[in-house]
């Protein structure tokens, strides 16, 4: 099974996963904002590297509870 079709279903029936692909997606949201602004002030940039940190945290989070899920009987793993 694909890692985007696992997603959907934790996304659905996991309510832990749920609030990690929520948290990366606000955080996405957050990152994109400061990308856009033409002039960013030190604490921007700061926040923005921050921000990029949280996101990878999140999204390795996201990829393990992907794997252990592929990796369970009937996940196709």
């Amino acid at each position: 099974m694909q890692d985007q079709k696992i997603k959907e279903i934790l996304i659905e029936k996991d309510s832990s996963f749920k609030k990690l692909f929520l948290r990366h997606q606000g955080l996405e949201e957050k990152l994109q904002y400061f990308l856009k602004k033409k002039f960013k002030s030190e604490e921007e940039l700061v926040e923005a590297q921050n921000i990029k940190k949280e996101k990878l945290k999140l999204k390795d989070a996201m990829q393990k509870q992907i794997y252990s899920f592929k990796k369970k009987p009937g996940g196709n793993g």
